[in-house]
């Protein structure tokens, strides 16, 4: 069954029906409309791939007026003309004014369905690039969009690192750092610590309802063992050689450690320990 829907185009009503009821019984779905001006308000209701229309259309458009202004306001949508004055001429002319394809008439049922049906293909072509057309351009905007997010990002770290110079404190000078990363990527407990004497690690800032140890033990060079703070979900994320940052989460997260702007921020923050 093919249900695209067909718009068939004539100021004759017995042509209308006749067309109706064949294409119906080949397995279409068919529409009618008198004229070409019921025929665009209709279409302006509802898309149709394919019109099928009469030339001669007495007290109104013509076929290829219609042809024309469909052009203009659905170009999706493809044009056959129906005539029994097939002339070079109205030929060339239908094709500028951008039809699909001309029949003669008279025509046997025959040759309209083979022109429908290569209309209608084409026409699901043409629907399947312009999705794709659609979706190409969304990704284009929106990797725009993040690679523009992502400078504005990288510009407003290099201000708060610079500002961190002059910060009265580190604590200071690391707080607009974690309120990034509090406002991102939302974790219920949050800290910073840096190394102290001894090797182990001093605990510079804490955020959150459940209390960090003030130091951490180091047993020896390598990675830390994985903390035991009370979160059901815990990262203990090195900064260099100049600290750590601690989040933590009550319940499963889709926090990851190699997303790249917390890749980015995790670097200013390990600038501003080395510094301060």
């Amino acid at each position: 069954m093919i249900q695209e829907p067909i718009l068939i185009v004539d100021d004759e009503a017995e042509v209308r029906s006749t067309l109706l009821e064949a294409l119906g019984d080949h397995g279409y779905t068919a529409e009618a409309a008198a004229s070409g001006e019921e025929a665009l308000v209709r279409m302006a209701e509802r898309p149709f791939p394919v019109v099928l229309t009469d030339l001669h259309m007495p007290g109104g458009q013509t076929g290829l007026d219609l042809i024309g202004a469909i052009r203009n306001q659905f170009p999706d949508t493809l044009c056959v003309l129906i005539t029994a004055y097939a002339t070079l001429d109205t030929s060339i002319e239908a094709l500028k004014r951008g039809a699909y394809d001309l029949i003669q008439k008279p025509f046997r049922l025959a040759e309209i369905e083979a022109v429908l049906n290569r209309a209608l293909k084409h026409a699901a072509l043409l629907q399947k690039v312009r999705a794709y057309q659609e979706e190409l351009e969304g990704r284009v905007l929106s990797r725009t969009r993040d690679l523009q997010e992502a400078h504005q990002e990288a510009l407003t770290l290099g201000d708060l690192s610079l500002q961190a110079l002059d910060a009265p404190t580190v604590e200071a000078a690391l707080a607009p750092f974690l309120d990034r990363v509090a406002r991102r990527w939302v974790p219920d407990g949050l800290g910073c610590f840096r190394p102290g004497e001894g090797g182990n690690l001093g605990l510079l800032v804490a955020r959150g309802r459940l209390p960090l140890p003030q130091q951490l033990s180091r047993p020896g060079p390598g990675p830390l063992p994985a903390p035991r703070f009370g979160y059901a979900e815990e990262h203990l994320i090195p900064l260099g050689n100049a600290g750590w940052l601690y989040l933590g989460y009550e319940d499963r997260s889709v926090f990851a450690e190699t997303d790249p702007a917390f890749l980015l921020l995790a670097r200013h923050l390990e600038l501003v320990l080395r510094v301060r």
